[in-house]
Parts: structure tokens; C-alpha cells; sequence
């Protein structure tokens, strides 16, 4: 059995970028930026009014401070979107919205609270400084500003400020294709009966959803059965895709024939079986430029496997910074005691309503319990010659969203 972590050296060596393809910005959430963004002009591109009130001149607000109140000549409403042709002179102010550019000679804004109206003025019952309720030019961006980095994730902040710059498109990585197949004569699709014997397909639909969530264009490709025809004909249906990932018969029964078939197939074995807890049985080659997984059948095994192996190579393929799950530390819930031998990923609960994030193995850690996948948002990460793992200590965890 080839360790974890030259298993996953030896996927991600083996990865190869994809190219990058013009996605317009109502698309791009969930997409990977292919190249560097800079900004092109400052954001915003003029000063601004951050509260409704006033635009005034700061010193004009404290000549009377010891009287408390100011009264100052109003000039000119001025809403967003609009600008003002006239400058602000000692004694005057211009009503002004949220948003609306700065007019020429103002450098501070009056909160509309602050102020009372008398007829064509204004009565400032609170001094301001200059720059109070203002917005410079270029806050948020200077021109030439690095915008956003190669190999980020677009999510609605980023969206947001990818408009802001004047973005209507982006150059995003192109989205690996990824097919499923998963293998079985005892397994049905949800909508079926089960005969006797039988269970329903999980780790089709559960993998195709992991694999869209990881970023890749991913087919189900349905069921194949546990003979040379059926895997033959779901290769054949998979001869596009950048991935393929099956899922079963990859262990050493009698009717496990995934691992030779692919071989026969023309894939180029990397390893098979892994020094982990779950998902020992993983098979990984290539064909070509396609990577193939063969994962185990079990419905969690599955899925771990997937987030150690599948969902890193994804993530490379996308030119993303980090690949794979996000690793932290936790504090340990409750003690553990472990069989020693192989590395472990334990479901866990976490808690990060306190000062720390504190993590619980998921009581049933069989690799049949999907139930233990829904609870588990983290896997504690065992090292292979571990028995013990003492309450309040600090562990090892991959997040798994």
C-alpha cells in the first residue's frame, strides 16, 4: 500500500492546466480567475457623500461653537448621480445624498440628523472635521490596484467587485469535465425498488453533486454492472471527459473487475490502495491526459476519498492557489482511542461558537453510515502509529466545505 501523502503526490503531478475562456459576469460565480486583475481606474472614481445632509466646508461648522449653532445659506439640492457645477462658498452648504460626488470647496458632509431647516438654510447643530462622512477617490482601488489574484474563487464579493472595476466579463479557467459511474449489480437508482439484495445508487448522485460543488462540469453516467461489457460500454460513454471517477469494485473480490478492465482499457496504473482509514481499495491512473478514480463503494468511504484525492486535482486543474480541503486546527471534544497502522479521517462535528473551534468524532465511524457525512462539516486527520488521542488536545482537521 502506497502512504496518503505520496498518493497524492502522485495525483498531483500527474495533473495538467486547462485553459482559460471568456465568462460573462452574471456567470462567473463559482468560476476560477485564469489571470490577474488590476484595476483600470480608481474606485470609486470620485469623492463621495458616505450619509445624506449636507455638504459644507469643515471650518464653516465651528466659527460659532460657542453658541452651538450654525446657520448656513443652502445653494442646491443634489441627489446621486448627478453632479454640481457650483462650489461652496464660506457660508453655504449643498443638500446632498449618499453617493452623490463631492461638490468643489465642500470637505466634510453633515449628517441630515444634526441639522434642522429655517426656511432657504440650514441650522448645523454639530460641528464636523474634514473627510467626516466622505469617501475619498480611490478608497477602495488606486488605478493599477491588483483587483483580484490568479486562482480565485468568484463568490458574490468578488462578483460585486469585479462590477465595480467595469468587469461585464472575465477570463476564468475552463471547468474540468468530470464523469461518474457507479458500479454494481446490487445497487438501483433512487426511483427503483429494491430487489432482494439490493440497496439504492448513493454515490452516483453524491459524487456527481461533490464534483459540481468542487467547480468541474460533472455527467452522471448512470450504473454499470459487475461485467466486462457493462464497464466497457460506461468507458466509452466517459471518452471526453478530463475525470472519470467510478465508484465500487475496486476492492479484490471475486466481481471486483474495475481495476482490470481499466487496465485493459489502456489506463496507466499510478497506485492502488492507499495506508488510509477509510477508502484503502482507491485506484488512480491515467489515459492519456485523463485522470481516472477508481473509489470504493462504500457511500462514506467514497466521499472521503473524493475530498482527498478528486477534489485536489480539481482544484489544480482550475489553477486555484490551494488544492484540496482546507486545513486547521481544532481542539479534540472527547477522548479517542484508535487502532494503529493506518493514517485515519475521522467524521467530525465542529463548534466554532466559541473563542476556539472545538471538533467531536461523529460517534459511528462504519464506512456504510452516510449519516455520519450529513453531521460532519471536518475530518480529523489521525497519524497511522496513534492509539490515543486525549480530550483537550489540539488536532489536525480538513474542512470539508
Amino acid at each position: 500500500m502506497i502512504e496518503y501523502r505520496n498518493a497524492l503526490r502522485e495525483v498531483l503531478r500527474r495533473v495538467r492546466p486547462l485553459g482559460a475562456e471568456t465568462v460573462p459576469l452574471a456567470e462567473a460565480a463559482g468560476r476560477t480567475l485564469a489571470a490577474d486583475l488590476r484595476a483600470a481606474e480608481p474606485v470609486p472614481p470620485f469623492a463621495k457623500a458616505t450619509m445624506d445632509g449636507y455638504a459644507v466646508r469643515a471650518a464653516d461648522t465651528r466659527t460659532s461653537v460657542s453658541k452651538g449653532r450654525v446657520r448656513l445659506s443652502v445653494i442646491e439640492d443634489l441627489p446621486a448621480g448627478k453632479t454640481s457645477r457650483k462650489r461652496i462658498g464660506r457660508g453655504q452648504a449643498i443638500r446632498i445624498m449618499t453617493g452623490a460626488p463631492l461638490p468643489k470647496g465642500a470637505d466634510a458632509v453633515v449628517m441630515v440628523e444634526d441639522t434642522e431647516t429655517a426656511g432657504s438654510d440650514v441650522i448645523i447643530r454639530d460641528p464636523v472635521s474634514a473627510g467626516d462622512n466622505t469617501g475619498r477617490a480611490g478608497e477602495d482601488l488606486e488605478k493599477g490596484d491588483l483587483v483580484l489574484e490568479k486562482g480565485r474563487l468568484i463568490g458574490p464579493a468578488e462578483i460585486g467587485m469585479l462590477a465595480a472595476v467595469g468587469r461585464a466579463s472575465i477570463r476564468a479557467a475552463r471547468r474540468p469535465t468530470l464523469a461518474v459511474v457507479a458500479t454494481g449489480d446490487e445497487i438501483v437508482e433512487p426511483g427503483e425498488k429494491p430487489g432482494p439484495g439490493q440497496i439504492r445508487n448513493a454515490n452516483g448522485y453524491t459524487l456527481s453533486a461533490l464534483a459540481a460543488q468542487a467547480g468541474a462540469a460533472a455527467a452522471y453516467l448512470g450504473i454499470a454492472r459487475d461485467d466486462r461489457t457493462s464497464l466497457r460500454r460506461a468507458f466509452a460513454k466517459a471518452e471526453g471527459a478530463d475525470i472519470l471517477v467510478l465508484s465500487g469494485g475496486v476492492s479484490v473480490g471475486d466481481y471486483d473487475l474495475v481495476r482490470d478492465e481499466l487496465i485493459a482499457w489502456g489506463v496507466r496504473p499510478a497506485f492502488w490502495q492507499v495506508r488510509i482509514k477509510p477508502g484503502k481499495p482507491t485506484f488512480f491512473g491515467t489515459r492519456g491526459k485523463r485522470l481516472v478514480f477508481g473509489l470504493p463503494g462504500n457511500p462514506t468511504s467514497a466521499m472521503v476519498t473524493f475530498h482527498l484525492f478528486v477534489r485536489p486535482a480539481i482544484d489544480r486543474m482550475l489553477g486555484r492557489a490551494e488544492a484540496g480541503p482546507q486545513r486547521g486546527k481544532a481542539v479534540l471534544g472527547r477522548e479517542i482511542v484508535l487502532k494503529p497502522g493506518r493514517m485515519q479521517f475521522l467524521r467530525a462535528v465542529l463548534d466554532a461558537a466559541g473563542p476556539e473551534v472545538r471538533v467531536d468524532p461523529f460517534p459511528d465511524q462504519r464506512s456504510g453510515v452516510l449519516r455520519s457525512m450529513v453531521r460532519s462539516r471536518a475530518l480529523i486527520v489521525v497519524p497511522p502509529k496513534t492509539v490515543r488521542l486525549e480530550k483537550g488536545r489540539t488536532v489536525d482537521i480538513l474542512y470539508l466545505e
